[in-house]
């Protein structure tokens, strides 16, 4: 009697060891990022999609499209896309981006939000902010009960190079079929 539970323990352990062995091994074999081609439309979620930018790098670790969230690389630039339902004003929505950003320890608003829209015309706000070592920018827009927020932060040299590009992205934001 001893002898079957013994056997049947040492498979169980085997099998147990193998999962716990062979599923990271897997997992950490498999790339976080996925090359995405310049001008493809990504889907953010909640009808949002944005644009590729070139040399944009899909980081599929962190993108969560059951929470309605994108992130993506452009060189050392980590870009974050939001979508969720809002029902109020665009300051209010900006207000509370900045909050977010600002929870981070070191992280502060630097610049005041200002006008910007997508290039179909929807109007938001964007602003700028620091973090330890590197620079960022934010904006957000609302329509139809959806409000985006897009953050973006970087090496201060790539973000000033790649400043039109991340522009860009910010502007490709859509509200469902715009």
């Amino acid at each position: 009697m001893f002898r079957p539970n013994l056997y049947a323990s040492l498979a169980v352990l085997g099998v147990v060891g193998a999962i716990a062995i062979g599923l990271p091994a897997i997992n950490n074999a498999l790339p976080a990022g996925r090359s995405v081609a310049a001008g493809q439309r990504l889907t953010v979620g909640r009808g949002v999609t944005v644009a590729a930018p070139p040399d944009a790098v899909l980081d599929v670790t962190k993108t969560q499209p059951n929470l309605n969230r994108l992130v993506m690389s452009v060189h050392s630039v980590r870009v974050v896309i939001e979508a969720d339902k809002y029902d109020g004003k665009l300051p209010g929505l900006s207000a509370k981006l900045r909050r977010k950003i600002q929870s981070n320890p070191g992280y502060q608003a630097s610049q005041r939000d200002h006008p910007t829209s997508t290039s179909a015309g929807v109007p938001g706000l964007q602003g700028s902010y620091s973090t330890p070592g590197r620079i960022g920018t934010y904006a957000v827009f609302t329509r139809g009960g959806v409000g985006v927020e897009v953050s973006m932060a970087g090496a201060g040299t790539d973000v000033r190079r790649d400043n039109d590009t991340l522009l860009d992205l910010v502007r490709s934001v859509r509200f469902g079929a715009q």
